[in-house]
Formats: C-alpha cells, sequence, structure tokens
C-alpha cells in the first residue's frame, strides 16, 4: 500500500504560532434561515416531477456516499484534519487586532478568510470530524476556550506550543477495514535525547468513517 511521507516534524517547530501566522485557506460554508416564507399551490404533475428529483438527488448522495474512496482522497482529508487540529494546540489561526479580556484571557479577532463566528469555524471543522471529536476541541466549563465569539464575531486566545523535539518524520498509510470504513495508520519516529538517531517509533491509527452521509474522522490528535 502507497505510503505518503511527511516533512519532518521540526519544521513544524519552527512555523509562527497564533498571531501572524501564514493564513491558510479553506472554503466554509454556513447557512441561515429565517423570516415570512410563501406557500406556493404546486400541480399534480409538477409535484410529481419535484418528488422525482428529490428522488434522483437522494439516490445520488447515496451512491456518492457509499463509494470507494480512493487513497489519495483519504490522505487529503487526512492533511486538513491535521492543519484543523493544529488551530487548537500547536498553531492557532492568525489574529490580530486590540487585545479583549474574556474569562481572564486576552483574545484577538481571528483574521482568517471565511472565518467570521464561531459557527463557521464549528461548520468547517464539521467537514472533517465527527461531532465527538469536534465536542472535544470545545470543553464545557472552560473560563478561557481558545475560541469564542466576543460582540458576534470570531476571537481566539493566541499563543500555541512548539512541536515535540524528540520526534522526527512520520508517514501514514490507508487501511480499509471489513465494514468499508477506513483506517489511516500513522508511524513518527522518536529520537535520542541528541535528536539525532532513531531509537524507535510510536504508531496511531485514525479511524475514517461515513457518518450520516458525511466521511469524517472519529477519533483524532496531533502525532507530534
Amino acid at each position: 500500500m502507497k505510503k505518503r511521507m511527511y516533512a519532518t516534524l521540526f519544521a513544524a517547530a519552527l512555523v509562527l504560532s497564533g498571531c501572524g501566522a501564514e493564513e491558510r485557506q479553506a472554503a466554509v460554508s454556513s447557512t441561515s434561515s429565517g423570516g415570512d416564507y410563501a406557500v406556493a399551490v404546486v400541480s399534480a404533475p409538477a409535484a410529481e416531477a419535484t418528488a422525482e428529483s428529490a428522488e434522483t438527488m437522494s439516490t445520488a448522495k447515496t451512491e456518492e456516499a457509499n463509494r470507494l474512496l480512493t487513497e489519495e482522497e483519504i490522505l487529503v482529508a487526512y492533511d486538513r484534519a491535521i492543519t484543523a487540529y493544529e488551530w487548537f494546540d500547536l498553531n492557532p489561526l492568525p489574529c490580530g487586532g486590540p487585545v479583549v479580556k474574556e474569562g481572564g484571557a486576552g483574545y484577538q479577532r481571528v483574521q482568517y478568510a471565511g472565518f467570521d463566528t464561531l459557527d463557521d469555524l464549528k461548520t468547517y471543522l464539521g467537514s472533517l470530524f465527527s461531532q465527538e471529536v469536534i465536542d472535544s476541541l470545545f470543553p464545557e466549563n472552560t473560563a478561557a476556550p481558545r475560541y469564542r465569539d466576543i460582540d458576534g464575531e470570531l476571537y481566539v486566545r493566541p499563543g500555541g506550543r512548539e512541536a515535540d523535539p524528540k520526534k522526527s518524520s512520520a508517514s501514514a498509510a490507508v487501511e480499509q477495514q471489513a465494514d468499508g470504513s477506513y483506517r489511516i495508520n500513522v508511524t513518527v519516529d522518536l529520537l535520542d535525547e541528541d535528536q539525532l538517531a532513531v531509537i524507535g517509533v510510536e504508531c496511531y491509527a485514525f479511524p475514517y468513517q461515513n457518518i450520516n452521509g458525511r466521511w469524517v474522522f472519529t477519533d483524532f490528535e496531533l502525532v507530534y
């Protein structure tokens, strides 16, 4: 099975965290509805045509959700998941402007295309992770969460950690499971005290499953 080699994790330790970090573009969509609505009277033939169209679209979506994914698609999704998960630990979203105090911590306005509110961020995360993983990124009863809305705008508590210097390059391989789901098997090289020689490996497995028509990671963490 094909493997993709990731750049050494030392490079990740050099990436700027929080404010001023290089922006990565993300396509995010969110919808809202409300207000008055009109009721249209549809003739029987038109209603039948609408029903057939809806059924065709539903069938197409089902077929798309049930098709076999390519290894490339899954590894691309894994790359995106790493980037998004880093926003909560290693490399928070870029920000700027005045510091606002909330919950005893300082926050700054997120400056990242498409992420104007907390709902925008959560919507994007929903394209990558299961609800359980998303909930773990937003723990309840936390006075100073990483992200929060302030006056209707998305703010971040800046400052991330450095990557583990005792971990080197990582490789990822896709494994299909008997139930039709997938698993990303990741192996990370461990370095000695001088960070010169590989003395062992650390292994991780991340399930990638179809939940309600969406392919998402149902368990995730950073490996460095």
